[in-house]
C-alpha cells in the first residue's frame, strides 16, 4: 500500500505509481439506475460479492442449528472458504506487479476482512458442533492439525481489528510489520493442510481414491494450495519484482506475460478444484444434505 505521510514529520511521501489506461477507464463515471457511479465501484462490487458465499452456504444450517449437517461439512465449507479468500487476498499484489494496474487494490482489504470473518465463524461453529472428544478445547485444538488451525485463527484477530484506515494511521510505521503476519497465516495454512491430508497419502473423500475423474493429485488439498501458492510467492521475491519492473520500463511487458503464464495457469488449475469443492459441498450444506457424500 502507498506510504501515508505524517504531517508532523518530514518523512517523504512514496512516489505515486502512474495510472494505466485501464485505471483511468475505471475511474470514469457511468449512469446506473439514474445515478452516476464509477466503473471501479461497479467492478469491485461484482468481484467482492462472492466473498459472502461461504457464510451464505453455512447460514441455513447455523440458523436452524442443524448439528448433523454442520458436523459433516462445516469445516470443508468454511475452511475452504477461508482458504479461497486468503488466496484472493494474496493474489492482489502480484497482479499489481504484473499488470501495473491498481484499480482492484481495495479488494485486498475486502477479501482479508471476509476471510477473517469466515475463519472466526468456522472456529465458533466447530467449537459447538463438531464430534471431536474433549469439549470445546478438544474440538478446537484436540489434534495437531486442529491446533495449527486454531493458532492461525488467533493470529487473524489483530489483523482483523487493525484492517482499517483508522488503525493504519494510529499504528503508523508499525502497521506494515504487523500485517506481514499474513505470511505467517499463509505458511500455517499450508502446514495445517499437510497435517490434515498427510502429504498425499490420505485415503477417503480427499485422498487419491477420490480422483474419479482421473486426476487424483489435484484432489489433494496440499497439492491444491501449493499450486496456488507458487505465483503469489515467486512474484513477491525482490529480484523477480525488479526484473518485472525493468521489463515494463523497457516496454517489453509481453516478456513478463509469457514468463508468468505457466504459474498463472497452475494457479487457476489448483484454484478451480478448491472452488469446485466449495460449491458442491456448500450447496449440500445449504440444502441440509451435507452428510451425503455420494
Amino acid at each position: 500500500m502507498a506510504t501515508i505521510r505524517d504531517r508532523t514529520t518530514a518523512a517523504p511521501v512514496a512516489p505515486r505509481i502512474r495510472a494505466t489506461s485501464v485505471d483511468t477507464w475505471m475511474d470514469t463515471d457511468v449512469r446506473l439506475f439514474g445515478r452516476y457511479v464509477k466503473r471501479q465501484t461497479i467492478a469491485l462490487c461484482v468481484l467482492g460479492a462472492p466473498a459472502f458465499l461461504p457464510l451464505i452456504f453455512a447460514s441455513r444450517a447455523v440458523i436452524t442449528r442443524n448439528g448433523a449437517a454442520l458436523d459433516a461439512s462445516e469445516a470443508d465449507v468454511l475452511g475452504s472458504g477461508s482458504e479461497i479468500l486468503l488466496l484472493c487476498t494474496l493474489l492482489v499484489t502480484p497482479l499489481v506487479t504484473v499488470t501495473r494496474q491498481r484499480w482492484f487494490v481495495p479488494l485486498r482489504r475486502w477479501y482479508g476482512i471476509l476471510m477473517a470473518c469466515t475463519a472466526f465463524t468456522d472456529a465458533t461453529v466447530a467449537a459447538i458442533t463438531t464430534s471431536f472428544a474433549g469439549g470445546v478445547f478438544g474440538r478446537l485444538a484436540g489434534h495437531s492439525f486442529l491446533l495449527v488451525g486454531f493458532v492461525n485463527t488467533m493470529i487473524l484477530v489483530p489483523l482483523f481489528l487493525t484492517g482499517n484506515h483508522t488503525a493504519q494511521r494510529w499504528l503508523g510505521r508499525y502497521w506494515k510489520p504487523l500485517h506481514r503476519l499474513t505470511y505467517v497465516v499463509w505458511g500455517l495454512l499450508v502446514f495445517h493442510l499437510v497435517l490434515l491430508a498427510g502429504l498425499g497419502f490420505q485415503r477417503g473423500t480427499n485422498g487419491p481414491s477420490s480422483g474419479v475423474d482421473g486426476t487424483p493429485i489435484f484432489h489433494q488439498r496440499v497439492y491444491q494450495i501449493l499450486a496456488c501458492s507458487l505465483f503469489p510467492f515467486v512474484l513477491r521475491l525482490p529480484p523477480v519484482k525488479r526484473w518485472v519492473e525493468a521489463k515494463h520500463k523497457e516496454g517489453r511487458g509481453i516478456v513478463v506475460f509469457w514468463a508468468v503464464l505457466p504459474m498463472v495457469l497452475l494457479f487457476l488449475l489448483g484454484f478451480a478444484y478448491i472452488v469446485h469443492e466449495e460449491i458442491v459441498k456448500g450447496q449440500a450444506l445449504f440444502s441440509l444434505s451435507a452428510g451425503d457424500d455420494g
